[in-house]
């Protein structure tokens, strides 16, 4: 799966309120204006990954609060769950 508009935690930005108001830039930009990357972003970074899925430590305790945040949230588990599963 590597569609630019699914993000690294598995969040589909183009249903993204945070995208859409460009409070997030969109974690596949290559430049963050002003601050730090988000910890999904940083993280699959250091582990050269290109979503959360692909993780061998998934879904990890920093990223199960995430999960649980909003329906979106929960929808970007399950589309990563597919992804670690071999299924996505």
């Amino acid at each position: 799966m590597e569609n630019p508009f699914i993000a690294y935690c598995g969040v589909d930005c183009a249903v993204c309120t945070d995208y859409q108001t460009k409070k997030c830039p969109g974690c596949r930009e290559s430049e963050w204006p002003g601050g730090e990357l988000c910890m999904p972003v940083a993280c699959c970074g250091r582990k050269d990954i290109l979503f959360c899925g692909q993780c061998a430590e998934f879904s990890c305790p920093d990223m199960q609060a995430f999960y649980e945040e909003s329906e979106g949230h929960r929808q970007a588990y399950l589309r990563m769950r597919r992804i670690h599963e071999g299924r996505g």
